[in-house]
């Protein structure tokens, strides 16, 4: 009896031993190398610090530096911080893996395997795969040095609100080619109509994902993907810096703006409340509240519900792929995730959904008007709890919610006029997805996002103050942009899939479900 537990004990000593060594292997030849091959800054460090042990230790012990230890000393500092770096990277991206296996994919992080006699299997742990994939597309180093310097930032003069599948990802790149039409096109003359030509700069968000489709679109603050952190005044960790600001408005003479395009805020209960709060407390020149230029992109609400559906189940697919097979339906519901459209929007109306809806509003309700202590030391960053990131239930649970395009533009109206000491009719502009691939069309629809960001300048003392003057730059390189003999309509760069899994193929009773369902709450669709 006593060998034969000795020998599971061993055996099991030994497959926890192999898991140990395959892992650390599957870790870097998988994770940490070809990340540092695609540019990411943690990966990269770490390289850099295990060939920096072994060159220490010959500056150490070479005779040539016997006369001075300034490179010895030198070389310790360097390996110190870069040590420290790494410390903190890892441990900060650990947390994010963490909160984005139980929180945006919506599953339970992969634990190790045994076979029937209770013994762990002799093969990487199941959580290295999604973790590497996770260490390919995070920039933890960078969130963190933005959290640090947010006081020295600005706050976006665009906002698009979204909806998501509604072309958003399109709008943006057309804000990003009217910059560069302004650089590429100008007058030869450098003058319109007597007016001086200036140069459009247009500043992309900081992403903390790597990601085509993501990168240098939206920052996805509000919507809690920085461990839940949503605290308003740290909004502006993802846009440039106010010396960067200054440098192109006072000495370059340029028009500045930046902008953020997160698909999920329309529909967010939370995201109203603690953006109009962010620039409640923005300090302008005349002291007055300017709000950001608010952008929501709609299409036919049923082809949207179709859309997201394709997409989140083919992101849903993706996730399997990473071997994250376990639904957190702790976090979620029983429910989660819809087997089909037509589940997925009786969902979206079940009282469950309904009810954290209304909890998540009146959290973030909370959220803005909670008092924080003037002593930086006993500062609280607010954040929202896991359930209600980053839409409460799930991203499908906004199948039916996302197409209710009037009752999601009305809250952002509502909100930003309790928050505004004058009142207006409207701040959100609706841009439809058909106009964004009609030059003509599309023009009508700039100039009035652009006028708000003109106004965004005048009144925060840029020496830009005439904003007639501004605008006759802009019209100019919208003008460029948008002739038909130069316009892309292949700007689009975040178009639809087909399912991975075909039998979550909408079927004609679905379509006609929606299609009820639409009809009935928005009869003006």
């Amino acid at each position: 009896m006593i060998m034969v537990a000795f020998k599971t004990r061993f055996n099991s000593a030994s497959c926890l031993f192999r898991c140990i060594l395959l892992s650390i292997r599957e870790l870097i030849f998988s994770g940490i190398i070809p990340s540092a091959r695609s540019g990411r800054t943690l990966p990269r460090l770490t390289l850099l610090l295990t060939i920096h042990i072994p060159v220490h230790m010959i500056i150490s012990n070479s005779d040539r530096f016997n006369n001075t230890d300034i490179p010895q000393k030198l070389s310790i500092y360097l390996m110190t911080t870069n040590a420290l770096l790494n410390l903190c990277g890892y441990i900060f991206i650990v947390l994010l893996y963490r909160h984005s296996i139980q929180t945006i994919f919506n599953r339970k992080i992969p634990t190790l395997q045994r076979d029937k006699n209770g013994c762990i299997l002799a093969e990487p742990h199941p959580a290295i795969k999604s973790f590497n994939t996770h260490l390919s597309m995070l920039r933890p180093l960078e969130i963190l040095f933005r959290f640090i310097t947010a006081p020295l930032r600005v706050l976006p003069d665009v906002i698009v609100l979204g909806e998501t599948r509604c072309g958003t990802t399109n709008l943006c790149g057309h804000l990003v080619s009217v910059a560069e039409a302004s650089s590429s096109s100008s007058p030869r003359s450098g003058e319109i109509n007597g007016e001086r030509m200036r140069h459009i700069k247009c500043y992309t968000p900081f992403c903390p994902w790597a990601f085509p489709e993501l990168d240098h679109k939206e920052s996805f603050y509000f919507v809690g993907h920085y461990l839940g952190i949503v605290d308003p005044y740290f909004y502006r960790m993802a846009f440039p810096l106010k010396i960067t600001r200054w440098w192109e408005e006072r000495v370059l003479g340029n028009i500045f703006f930046c902008f953020d395009g997160c698909a999920q805020y329309l529909t967010s209960p939370s995201a109203p409340y603690l953006i109009a709060s962010a620039y409640q407390n923005e300090n302008s020149g005349s002291g007055e509240y300017i709000p950001p230029s608010l952008v929501a992109c709609v299409r036919d609400p049923v082809d949207q519900a179709v859309s997201w559906w394709k997409y989140e189940n083919n992101a849903c697919s993706w996730g399997e792929s990473m071997g994250l097979t376990e639904w957190n339906t702790t976090l979620r519901s029983n429910d989660y995730p819809p087997k089909s459209i037509g589940d997925a929007l009786n969902f979206s109306q079940s009282s469950f959904i309904r009810n954290a809806y209304a909890d998540a509003e009146l959290l973030a309700k909370k959220l803005t008007t909670q008092q924080t202590s003037s002593k930086p030391f006993f500062y609280r960053i607010k954040r929202l709890p896991n359930w209600s990131i980053t839409w409460p239930g799930g991203q499908l649970s906004t199948i039916g919610r996302s197409g209710k395009y009037s009752e999601n533009v009305n809250r952002y109206n509502n909100v930003f006029n309790s928050f505004k000491r004058k009142p207006r009719s409207g701040f959100v502009h609706i841009v439809s997805i058909e106009n964004q691939s009609r030059g003509r069309l599309l023009k009508a629809e700039l100039h009035p996002i652009f006028a708000d960001c003109m106004a965004r300048s005048a009144h925060r003392g840029s020496n830009q103050t005439n904003c007639t003057n501004l605008m006759t730059s802009i019209d100019f390189a919208i003008d460029r942009m948008c002739a038909e003999d130069n316009f892309n309509t292949s700007r689009r760069r975040n178009s639809g899939r087909s399912l991975a899994n075909s039998e979550l193929e909408p079927s004609s009773f679905d379509i006609e479900e929606l299609t009820k369902y639409f009809d009935s709450k928005l009869p003006d669709k």
